[in-house]
């Protein structure tokens, strides 16, 4: 083999390595943004309608929570101890509220509190009182909604949130904030 093929097949090999090199890179990159800053969410289920619909795809910030805690109204990504899978779902109760359902009005601490993102009465009536790191996650759809109400997931500790849903990426017709 000539010189010169050689040094031809060693830059090739070269490129080949910076190639290999950047792609590892590159994934690395991408999985350290999956696991820690963002992730995209595709909507299953009639929970969160109309706000949410199925097949909806939402982009999620995950450090929303690192530094400050749930605020009322945040559609957020919870893990349900006990429950495999991350679920969407409305902060409606904070630590210390008393929140009250009656029919299709939602009140907190005796006062009405406005919610036009619901569109149907709950299932039932519900009353709470929430204690020191508990929150109360509710779906948009009260009445189709398996959610904070229920015994199985309950009210939620402060580290149960995983995410905040900031806006939906697809279907296109429907992009933008939530």
């Amino acid at each position: 083999m000539s010189d010169r093929a050689e040094k031809r097949r060693r830059k090739k090999r070269r490129e080949m390595l910076r190639w290999v090199r950047s792609l590892l890179i590159a994934v690395a990159v991408a999985l350290c943004i999956k696991m820690f800053l963002l992730d995209f969410i595709r909507i299953a289920g009639v929970s969160m309608n109309d706000t949410l619909v199925t097949g909806d795809v939402v982009l999620a910030t995950k450090f929303d929570y690192w530094f400050s805690s749930p605020q009322r109204g945040d559609i957020v990504l919870i893990s349900v101890p006990g429950r495999e899978g991350t679920f969407v779902k409305r902060v409606i109760g904070l630590p210390g509220d008393e929140v009250i359902i009656q029919g299709d009005s939602t009140f907190i601490n005796r006062a009405y509190y406005d919610e036009p993102f619901v569109s149907n009465e709950a299932r039932e009536d519900f009353i709470v009182v929430l204690g020191e790191n508990e929150y109360l996650v509710l779906g948009d759809n009260r009445y189709s909604s398996h959610d904070g109400r229920d015994s199985d997931i309950g009210l939620l500790p402060e580290s149960a949130f995983k995410g905040r849903v900031r806006c939906i990426v697809s279907p296109f017709s429907r992009f933008g904030g939530v």
